[in-house]
């Protein structure tokens, strides 16, 4: 299951990779808007899915642990059971978290891609002014200035994803290293997804 977990964050990043393309290679707003969409469409179709599987395990580990399984055990019963749980299963994917950080980028990236257009940003500070969030283009782990950031879904702190995978290497029990995070779960690399907006930002504004 882990490995499948990396795989979903592995196929989120390319989702924001292939909007990040969308947004700055297609002029036409019409053909940019409708790109954008099937893509969006495609994903909300994946958190369905995902999420289905996602239950459709838990379920069949539930099953499992409560019937176990053996010679003695009616098989069709256990099917019977495991079927009407999967029929009952309620899934909204548009409060997927996943689908909600995909959104939360885009609206960013749309922000960012008009104020680089304009040249508001002042390239002598390491953090600018986005509206009124405050980008940190500084890696919390190495303190150096980051070229793969990945943000955190679960708290929304920022790394730079070579020192992240340097750190996980060493520790796999690794928390939040930003001073005053809540989360108190280890990272996981498949909740770390990239942030095509600070990247954008970087891409456009190399030291």
């Amino acid at each position: 299951m882990e490995l499948f977990m990396q795989t979903i964050g592995d196929l989120d990043s390319n989702f924001t990779k292939m909007a990040t393309n969308i947004v700055k290679y297609v002029d036409d707003k019409k053909e940019r808007d409708k790109m954008l969409k099937e893509l969006r469409d495609a994903l909300v179709e994946n958190c369905l899915m995902t999420k289905k599987i996602t239950i459709a395990n838990e379920i069949k580990d539930q099953l499992e642990y409560s019937e176990g399984i053996d010679s003695s055990q009616n098989i069709q019963t256990i099917m019977d059971t495991y079927k009407k749980a999967m029929s009952e299963i309620q899934v909204n994917p548009l409060e997927d978290i996943r689908l909600l950080t995909f959104d939360r980028q885009m609206q960013g990236l749309s922000q960012v891609t008009q104020n680089i257009s304009a040249n508001v940003f002042d390239d002598s500070s390491t953090e600018l002014r986005l509206t009124c969030t405050d980008i940190n283009v500084i890696d919390p782990i190495s303190k150096t200035r980051m070229t793969n950031p990945v943000r955190n879904i679960i708290c929304g702190h920022v790394y730079d994803k070579d020192s992240l995978v340097a750190v996980l290497e060493k520790n796999r029990k690794t928390r939040c290293p930003v001073v005053g995070c809540g989360n108190k779960e280890y990272i996981s690399l498949s909740k770390c997804l990239t942030d095509i907006v600070i990247k954008t930002y970087l891409e456009n504004n190399p030291t």
